[in-house]
């Protein structure tokens, strides 16, 4: 992901509050790196199968952060820090909306939406 409009600790100060606020163990898989007017990041659940992390497809538990728990972590920036753009590769994030737009990430004959896949 991309975002634009914050530094580096502010980054962390949220993460570090949503974590709190939800009850998550989410970790930057990829380090907030500078690049440019962006940063640069990923985040991840610390282990599988707890809150903030996602299932796969295949049922199977998954580290990477869940739909939910993006969400709430674009949430709390956008209301900390309101001229912030986050950039993902699904949507454009601002202040004027653009979170919690649920996608499809099964196929045509299996869908399955990204919200299905949170553990909460």
């Amino acid at each position: 992901m991309r975002i634009k409009g914050l530094t580096e600790q502010q980054l962390r100060d949220a993460l570090t509050e949503t974590n709190k606020m939800h009850d998550y163990d989410l970790i930057f898989k990829r380090e907030p790196e500078g690049k440019g007017n962006y940063l640069l990041f990923t985040i991840r659940s610390r282990i599988s199968g707890i809150r903030g992390a996602s299932i796969s497809f295949s049922g199977r538990n998954s580290v990477s952060a869940s739909w939910h728990a993006h969400g709430h972590l674009f949430d709390m920036i956008i209301d900390r820090y309101p001229d912030a753009i986050i950039i993902t590769a699904k949507s454009t994030i601002t202040k004027n909306g653009g979170n919690w737009i649920d996608y499809n990430i099964g196929s045509m004959m299996c869908p399955m939406f990204a919200s299905d896949c949170s553990i909460c």
